[in-house]
């Protein structure tokens, strides 16, 4: 999104601050937010071990507080899709993880898949979200909660708001409880085991980097993630109530985070501190935001993810057009800030010893702007973006349904 303004009044005065407005959402249409309730109501009693999944579209609807208040009435397990992360606290007694079919949390897909009714709230179906369209979920199984329709498998309402709808859920005393799909997940989970801790002088992996950045997490943070494999990187981390998590997962687009990391970093200033994991080849596109930061003040810790390439891209077609020039990252952070701004620290990172050193360093100094390149093996990735990347290269290379007729 963009906002231009015409060069002939940016130096014009304004009497008072102007409030941002945001559109006033209507009030859902009677007759069909009454049968939409009657319907799902129904379906839902008629259910065994149904589901809930959280989509992205919660957030623009202003549906967070809504949606737990559904979640609490129906005590069923609750999942997220992956680009809706952060939206449902993830403390929470029926949280199970994220929903991303077979690179879900652990044992969340085994849960979502066997349900026998899901309610999806503000989903956006994609070859991303859907990892490569292999996720086994049916529509005669599917409710989906809209912003502003109800879809059933037999029916649709239109003229039906998410967060009237949701709230109208989360008071209806003729909901039945169903709590089997958290039981369920609870009896088949059991906790990832605790690999070997890694020596100090070991090389570094993204491994023990998450660990260091889930160090850090505190309910002041913020997080942006960019696309990669830091997209899988950060749902592994378990987010503090309350902390904003951003990634672009709708174009998939590279290079977007490092712009969003300057905006989220001037919106939260003096608020919370922001956190990036940033993929080496994405931050060479828009690497000039830094000096932005620096310019304002800013103070996040950012961490540089290099292992000298695209690696979300190898892994679903690879070649040499995945092969980029390196950069000398910490040097170029000291070129930015040219000796003018004393808040300003870059690092270079090849060990685990000299990555705690440079978070101790972050932790330490609240105010600063903290660059941390991380060196990392070029094969080096999470295995849920081995598994993504060939379900994705496979629905990439599936034949084309449309016939020429020219």
């Amino acid at each position: 999104m963009y906002i231009e303004i015409c060069c002939n009044i940016v130096q014009h005065l304004v009497n008072v601050p102007v409030p941002m407005a945001f559109k006033a959402i209507p009030d859902s249409n009677p007759s069909s937010l009454k049968h939409a309730l009657e319907n799902v109501i129904h379906l839902w009693n008629g259910s065994v071990k149904p589901v809930i999944v959280g989509g992205v579209k919660i957030r623009s609807c202003r549906a967070e507080k809504a949606f737990v208040e559904f979640v609490n009435n129906a005590q069923a397990g609750v999942a997220v899709m992956p680009n809706a992360k952060g939206l449902f606290p993830e403390d929470h007694e029926l949280f199970m993880g994220t929903y991303w079919g077979n690179v879900s949390s652990p044992y969340v897909c085994e849960i979502v898949e066997s349900a026998d009714l899901y309610i999806y709230v503000g989903p956006v179906f994609t070859d991303y979200t859907t990892t490569g369209y292999s996720t086994l979920v049916k529509k005669e199984k599917m409710i989906q909660i809209f912003p502003d329709r109800v879809t059933t498998p037999l029916a649709e309402y239109g003229c039906v708001y998410m967060a009237e709808f949701l709230s109208a859920l989360g008071k209806a005393s003729n909901l039945d409880k169903k709590s089997k799909s958290l039981k369920s997940y609870k009896r088949i989970y059991l906790p990832e085991s605790i690999p070997p801790a890694p020596q100090l002088n070991d090389p570094l992996s993204t491994r023990s980097l998450v660990g260091i950045v889930q160090s850090i997490l505190v309910q002041s943070s913020a997080v942006i993630v960019e696309t990669g494999d830091s997209w899988f990187n950060g749902q592994r981390l378990k987010l503090p109530r309350g902390v904003p998590y951003e990634f672009q997962m709708q174009y998939g687009s590279i290079g977007w985070s490092v712009g969003a990391l300057l905006g989220m970093a001037l919106g939260f200033k003096d608020t919370r501190r922001c956190i990036g994991l940033i993929g080496d080849g994405s931050f060479q596109m828009t690497a000039q935001e830094v000096s932005t930061m620096i310019r304002y003040g800013c103070n996040p810790i950012i961490f540089l993810l290099n292992n000298r390439g695209y690696t979300i891209e190898v892994e679903i077609h690879d070649g040499i057009y995945n092969n980029i020039k390196n950069w000398d990252y910490k040097l170029l952070i000291d070129s930015f800030n040219a000796g003018e701004y004393n808040k300003v620290k870059s690092f270079l990172c090849n060990t685990l010893k000299e990555l705690e050193e440079a978070v101790k360093f972050a932790k330490e100094k609240l105010d600063y702007l903290i660059f941390i390149e991380c060196t990392l093996d070029r094969d080096d990735c999470s295995k849920e973006l081995l598994e993504w990347g060939t379900r994705v290269a496979a629905a990439n290379s599936r034949s084309s349904n449309v016939t020429d007729n020219y």
